[in-house]
């Protein structure tokens, strides 16, 4: 019953607004014509306030269990007094991996490994957000939906291949054994995303003025997964340089890049550590998998990680 005392309030407000609005044009106009202005002028019933102030600006004021709530100034942000998480959104950071060691040490038999990690970028698209508020909108439980992108550029000339037991790289040489000069060598993967994430948030009335940290779980399954490379040097042959020199292969690489699908021993399922911290509309994130990023015996023992910003948040 409030619910529709509110509403035929706001109705007849919005009402008494254009009528009184017309009427402070007719008035202005007269006004001018006279040189006689008034700078306030307001109006009141049943709880309602209309004020003009000057020519341009209407305030709706509702009196509603002793507060006020002024219609006219509330942004765009502002919201009603419920737990919204932070995952919805778009993110864009920086990725890499460490061993067990929690390190990039790597052994010489992989070394193929080694990251340009300046070039390593991650993209997450998170359009689904879920929310449970479990403590007076303060603290609560987020889920959704998001897809993610990881790339791995990798620093040294090489070439995965994914028709063997276990992963193997060779390196890429010319004809005069000079490592071949590479615009682009990548690992991307794509995962579809669930997260399960605890938050506390300081006011979930205003989002723009509100303080909130993070802490779950996001859960992973591999959708694809793709190598890429790219030559400076066109329409030229390389070879492929096994650890005994020998060379085992060759690739022509001409003027377009080469995408190979295929699992790369990946392993299909991943399970990810999160934290999330950030003040308004600003929030940045770390992620740190617990899961092997291939499967056992197949693959070098890599975990990977996340850090980054949320560029846009619903």
């Amino acid at each position: 019953m409030k619910k529709i005392n509110l509403i035929t309030r706001s109705l007849l407000a919005i009402f008494v607004v254009l009528f009184f609005t017309s009427t402070s044009i007719a008035q202005d106009e007269g006004a001018e014509k006279s040189d006689v202005h008034k700078e306030h002028k307001e109006f009141k019933m049943n709880n309602v306030d209309v004020e003009h102030h000057g020519k341009d600006t209407t305030v709706i004021i509702i009196h509603r269990n002793g507060h006020d709530h002024e219609m006219g100034h509330c942004p765009f942000w502002c919201r009603k007094n419920k737990f919204n998480g932070h995952w919805a959104g778009i993110d864009l950071g920086w990725n890499g991996y460490v061993n067990s060691n929690f390190n990039t040490d790597f052994p010489a038999n992989e070394r193929y490994m080694d990251l340009n990690t300046a070039r390593s970028m991650t993209v997450d698209i998170n359009p689904f957000e879920l929310n449970l508020n479990l403590a007076k909108n303060h603290f609560g439980v987020t889920s959704g939906l998001g897809l993610t992108w990881n790339n791995y550029y990798f620093s040294n000339s090489t070439l995965l291949i994914h028709d063997s037991s276990k992963l193997v790289a060779y390196r890429m040489i010319d004809q005069n054994g000079t490592k071949a000069d590479m615009r682009t060598n990548k690992l991307t993967v794509m995962w579809l995303t669930l997260p399960v994430l605890f938050e506390y948030q300081t006011n979930s009335k205003m989002r723009w003025n509100s303080f909130h940290v993070t802490l779950g779980a996001i859960g992973g399954v591999r959708i694809c997964s793709y190598t890429k490379q790219s030559f400076y040097p066109r329409n030229t042959t390389f070879y492929l340089q096994d650890d005994n020199a020998a060379i085992v292969g060759s690739v022509y690489a001409d003027e377009h890049p080469t995408r190979t699908h295929n699992q790369y021993h990946l392993n299909p399922f991943k399970l990810d550590a999160t934290f999330r911290i950030g003040w308004s509309f600003l929030n940045f994130y770390a992620n740190y998998t617990i899961t092997p990023m291939f499967e056992k015996n197949q693959g070098p023992e890599l975990y990977p990680w996340a850090v980054g910003i949320t560029l846009i948040g619903w």
